[in-house]
């Protein structure tokens, strides 16, 4: 998901200075299709970024691990450890929009994703009663998340000041091990309910895990543009 938001920054700032390989090409700030060329520069270079790039001290992208992702209401307490996202390295770039003297872009993208962790839970979903600890697997088909940023430069860095996101998906479909101490009755009673209102399922438990990994994927962003001058970052 933020894997595209990460791969295109990252991937901007070391082109133009020298240091990626050469599947990855310069992009000019002057240049009428600069949006065109960014998303040649995404689709190319995402599968290496997502392996990660020691070098540059680039993590791979996926799988992508979150820790500790906490959904907590009046109804329902879940909780994921050891959270790892898969899948990012497939996404699909839907558009990409910069205006680099505004310090404003736009990057619209889809992935086929799969969460799988440890959880625990307790509370109620919709109108049933849930509760169990153990492994756990989401699998979401076409996840789009469109992501708005602003950037600014200080002290001759650049820097993602702020971000805006909004995304959906067309299916999901879970797999919780261990429910109800291992009781299979309740346990496929209770996976039947929830697959067949995912959607409304997804309400509760998507906002935490996708703010995460976009915040994971910002974070590493702004970290390495420290160490990069933003005069370096995209070509005049």
């Amino acid at each position: 998901m933020s894997v595209s938001l990460c791969i295109l920054l990252i991937s901007i700032a070391g082109a133009s200075a020298g240091t990626l390989p050469p599947y990855i090409s310069p992009c000019s700030a002057s240049d009428s299709n600069v949006d065109q060329c960014i998303e040649k520069v995404i689709q190319a270079g995402g599968p290496q970024f997502a392996d990660g790039i020691p070098e540059l001290g680039i993590a791979p992208l996926d799988p992508l691990h979150l820790g500790t992702v906490v959904v907590n209401n009046p109804s329902l307490k879940l909780v994921f450890t050891d959270t790892v996202v898969t899948g990012l390295r497939g996404f699909r770039l839907n558009a990409y929009k910069i205006n680099p003297s505004k310090g404003k872009a736009t990057i619209d993208f889809t992935a086929n994703v799969t969460l799988k962790a440890q959880y625990e839970i307790d509370g109620q979903v919709i109108i049933l009663p849930i509760r169990g600890s153990g492994p756990a697997k989401i699998k979401i088909t076409n996840l789009n998340i469109i992501i708005k940023y602003d950037f600014d430069t200080k002290d001759g860095h650049w820097l993602v000041t702020s971000y805006k996101d909004n995304y959906s998906m067309d299916r999901a479909h879970f797999k919780l091990n261990n429910l109800f101490n291992g009781n299979k009755a309740l346990a496929e009673t209770t996976h039947r309910f929830t697959n067949e209102n995912w959607e409304i399922i997804m309400q509760e438990i998507a906002p935490p895990a996708v703010k995460s990994i976009i915040k994971n994927c910002v974070d590493v962003v702004n970290t390495f543009f420290q160490a990069i001058p933003a005069r370096e970052l995209l070509r005049p």
